[in-house]
């Protein structure tokens, strides 16, 4: 509608299981958040 140009992505990481996945997802969260992206980070089913 505003004429900004748009793109969906999704992609697939893997992550070792020792890892916290609640941190993982909080920094990329505020990684979106700095450069105004919307994002959300859900488990492959």
């Amino acid at each position: 509608m505003t004429g900004a140009k748009m793109f969906s992505l999704h992609m697939m990481v893997n992550i070792p299981s020792d890892s916290s996945i609640a941190s993982i997802r909080g920094d990329f969260i505020e990684f979106c958040d700095r450069l105004n992206l919307d994002a959300i980070m859900e488990p492959v089913k």
